[in-house]
């Protein structure tokens, strides 16, 4: 059962991005599939943010979350020459159909739906789930990561792909282990949500 809750994020996405070659169905796929074991489950560590600690946590998320988003914002105006083909990662996105009406609303699941989803799951159910193993962490980290790849597989030259995904890994670490220390999902969440935006505004201004 674990191995199936660890693997199924990936074979959702490659279904739908490789077999149905579709955006919105690897949405519906994707999601649906972590919003049912949300749903069944009620993973741990949404705390309520009004306690004394809120301000504190709400810090640390977006100072987190300031600091992704610089480096991806920073790092993509450097180097987006570099890492990928503008035209051929447009035509790559419009074929999946990331593209025309359904790019706003393609855009919000990303960035409000996205890490809300992404966090309880891999966060919250995957590391109780995983509670008694030592590397949790670690593991929760690399089949979060894992699906990440098969994304940026055919997006970005090589060895962009590898670079990207090491550097998802470590980012999983490092939210993992804030959950771990500070019992909550807030922190991953916020932090997610603005690296999600900083991914975003690089795809409005150097690729639509």
């Amino acid at each position: 059962m674990t191995l199936l809750l660890l693997f199924a994020p990936t074979f959702f996405i490659f279904a739908g991005l490789y077999i149905f070659q579709s955006v919105p169905v690897t949405f519906a796929l994707f999601y649906g599939w972590l919003l049912l074991i949300t749903i069944v489950f009620k993973p741990i560590g949404l705390r309520y943010l009004t306690n004394k600690t809120a301000l504190f946590i709400i810090s640390i998320g977006a100072g987190l979350g300031a600091f992704f988003l610089v480096i991806i914002s920073v790092g993509g105006a450097l180097l987006h020459n570099e890492l990928f083909e503008s035209s051929q990662l447009e035509f790559l996105l419009k074929s999946w159909g990331f593209t025309g009406k359904y790019t706003v609303i393609l855009v919000l699941v990303l960035t409000l739906v996205n890490p809300v989803l992404e966090e309880m799951y891999w966060r919250g159910f995957i590391l109780q789930k995983l509670d008694q193993i030592k590397y949790k962490v670690i593991i929760s980290s690399l089949f979060y990561s894992l699906y990440h790849f098969l994304v940026l597989l055919p997006m970005f030259k090589e060895p962009y792909p590898v670079v990207f995904f090491l550097m998802v890994f470590l980012t999983g670490m490092i939210w993992g282990w804030m959950v771990i220390k500070y019992r909550t999902l807030w922190i991953s969440i916020i932090s997610h949500s603005l690296a999600d935006i900083g991914i975003i505004l690089l795809y409005f201004k150097y690729i639509l």
